[in-house]
């Protein structure tokens, strides 16, 4: 009996001594931290041609799904384009253009079902940060193109993108993440950079 309750406590230690899971494992950078990927994010706009798998693609739009919402009626949906037609006619759905999409590998279009509450432009917002960040830990570039308040060619950007994809008119379409492997570097942000006089304590 001894014996037994020393291999548990040894498989208890060796298993919180890791808190990321098998999945997790599968990152490409599983080794960084929050801070790390924070400061690393940086929107990429010009990708390789390397085609991003459709099992990393998944994983990127579900980090999505665990962001929070007001009430917790989960507004927010994903539509993952990785067809290079596609991607083109989304992109050309904006009316100023939207080559980062274009020229991606993939996309994540974000939308969100409006009768879902009043903060569904927020609960889209926070749902891509994640996506934004989940990218990042999975090496892959990626690019926020706002859609929300855009024109298109013949009405707004939101009701032309949901028409060729399928979603229902009754959603927006806040956003549409482009994604790629990074075809150009940008360097770390510093937290000098940004500015940490920006952060307040009781008083602005």
């Amino acid at each position: 009996m001894r014996n037994l309750f020393f291999i548990c406590m040894m498989f208890l230690v060796t298993s919180c001594g890791n808190s990321q899971t098998t999945n997790d494992k599968d990152m490409n950078n599983e080794n960084k931290n929050l801070t790390e990927l924070l400061r690393e994010r940086r929107s990429i706009r010009r990708y390789t041609s390397q085609k991003i798998d459709r099992d990393t693609l998944k994983k990127i739009a579900e980090a999505g799904l665990f962001a929070p919402s007001s009430y917790g009626q989960n507004p927010v949906e994903f539509v993952i384009i990785d067809d290079p037609a596609e991607l083109h006619s989304v992109a050309a759905c904006k009316a100023i253009g939207a080559p980062s999409v274009a020229n991606a590998a993939a996309a994540i279009i974000v939308a969100v079902d409006t009768s879902k509450g009043e903060l569904w432009v927020e609960d889209a917002s926070v749902a891509a940060g994640y996506i934004l960040l989940a990218a990042e830990n999975y090496g892959i570039g990626a690019c926020w193109n706002q859609i929300h308040l855009r024109k298109g060619k013949k009405a707004t950007a939101s009701k032309e993108i949901c028409e060729i994809t399928g979603i229902p008119s009754s959603y927006e379409v806040v956003a549409v993440i482009a994604l790629g492997y990074p075809a150009e570097t940008k360097a770390p942000r510093t937290l000098e950079e940004m500015n940490p006089q920006r952060i307040h304590f009781d008083k602005f």
